[in-house]
């Protein structure tokens, strides 16, 4: 099925970044860039570092302070080029290089027309200085691994990547950022987001954007977003233009705008054909509802086919105009949506319309979706901690799903009778 191609594409990203290094370099403080680059007669800067390795070398940056570097070259298959610090949160990047050209302190880009590819960029603290700079800028790239790095600051968005295939951002923490934590933005396709925590930024915690108005298709497509988390922001994902994707096992919680967000507005079309499953989404109650799902007005296209299953889909107002999904009626087709836990109302075409749960059955959705108490479902909300309590109503209340086999901590589903509502299963 198209929605297995994104699963499939972690594969095959973690296969290219397994590449042997040709050559180790490092980089210290109190180097040189005159010097050979060795452990004991290190470079001093990124910039130079990033200028002169060679498909499969490797960098590693000692503890201390540095600006960062803008890199156009690719590795290749098999010999991936990589900076990383040597151990993880002890280097600090706090400037951009000379060569920056978006006032980024991180920079991948090719100019020569081809994708700047085949890169790691891991372990950093990357400090945008309270919105002066970019913090990771990586545009026209592909099979790049961006991993385990901490981002704030930034004068837009945390981690932000364009024209992408086939890349992993994984394990990185994105927060106080002017914009979004992660901006996933124009065509592009079988990129992973994994393990990535995004809070207290002024825009999404993660935003997918088609972006028609750059120019190509203006669609993401067979992406992977599983194990993120984002709180105390304007949405967990908005996804404007984004088809045959796959989201799991994410959490949301105190996001003032929406949980979830299917749309269209600068893409070609509405997204469309996407799996929301075995998420947590618990909304602030300034928040709209859980999940939208709208048509691109723009391009009078419907976001058909989308299916939801296993969520947790809770907003912390139960007021007529909040609640658990909120559908414009050409989305109905194709659409699919059970085995949640959901609120007392429902929307239909930007809530001119509400629902109660009766009504909302009575069309054939979530025949056996379940409500519950927000006291009733979790561990201790109140302090951040979304697991399944014992006795939860959402344990065992799930659907099995071929695309779904495990929980963000990585325990196997189901460990009861039945798979577990939301993003943990309870043991």
């Amino acid at each position: 099925m198209r929605y297995l191609l994104a699963v499939l594409s972690a594969g095959v990203i973690l296969a290219v970044a397994a590449g042997a290094p040709a050559a180790t370099y490092y980089v210290s403080t109190t180097g040189k860039d005159t010097n050979p680059g060795s452990e004991k007669e290190p470079w001093a800067t990124l910039q130079h570092a990033a200028n002169t390795i060679a498909p499969g070398d490797t960098v590693l940056v000692t503890p201390g302070t540095y600006a960062g570097f803008h890199a156009e070259t690719s590795g290749k298959a098999g010999a991936v080029k990589t900076i990383a610090a040597q151990k993880l949160g002890t280097v600090l990047l706090n400037a951009p290089p000379a060569k920056t050209k978006h006032n980024g302190i991180i920079e991948l880009e090719n100019e020569s027309g081809e994708d700047a590819a085949y890169w790691t960029i891991e372990g950093f603290e990357v400090n945008g200085q309270n919105g002066k700079y970019r913090t990771i800028d990586c545009r026209h790239i592909s099979h790049v691994v961006i991993r385990n790095n901490a981002v704030y600051g930034s004068f837009m968005t945390g981690v932000y990547t364009s024209w992408l295939n086939y890349c992993l951002i994984e394990k990185n923490v994105s927060h106080d950022n002017k914009e979004h934590g992660f901006y996933q933005a124009n065509t592009s396709s079988h990129n992973v987001y994994r393990g990535n925590v995004s809070h207290s930024n002024a825009g999404a915690g993660f935003h997918l954007n088609g972006d028609v108005s750059q120019g190509d298709k203006g669609i993401v497509s067979d992406t992977l977003y599983e194990r993120n988390a984002s709180h105390n922001t304007g949405a967990l994902i908005n996804c404007d233009g984004v088809e045959n994707s796959v989201f799991r096992n994410n959490l949301s919680y105190d996001d003032r705008g929406k949980g979830f967000a299917l749309y269209g507005g600068d893409a070609s079309i509405a997204s469309r054909n996407d799996r929301v499953l075995n998420n947590t989404v618990v909304c602030a109650a300034e928040a709209f509802f859980a999940v939208v799902i709208k048509r691109n007005q723009n391009t009078n296209v419907d976001p058909v086919g989308n299916k939801l299953f296993n969520n947790i889909l809770y907003n912390k107002n139960a007021a007529a105009n909040r609640g658990s999904i909120v559908i414009d009626a050409g989305g109905f087709k194709d659409f699919e949506s059970d085995y949640n836990v959901v609120m007392e109302h429902f929307g239909v075409d930007d809530a001119e319309t509400i629902l109660t749960f009766a009504q909302w059955q009575a069309k054939g959705y979530d025949k056996h979706s379940i409500q519950a108490k927000l006291a009733d479902l979790f561990a201790d909300p109140d302090s951040g901690d979304y697991h399944l309590k014992a006795g939860s109503p959402a344990i065992d209340a799930g659907t099995a799903l071929p695309d779904v086999t495990d929980d963000k901590d990585g325990v196997t589903r189901p460990q009861g009778k039945g798979y577990d509502i939301g993003r943990y299963e309870h043991r």
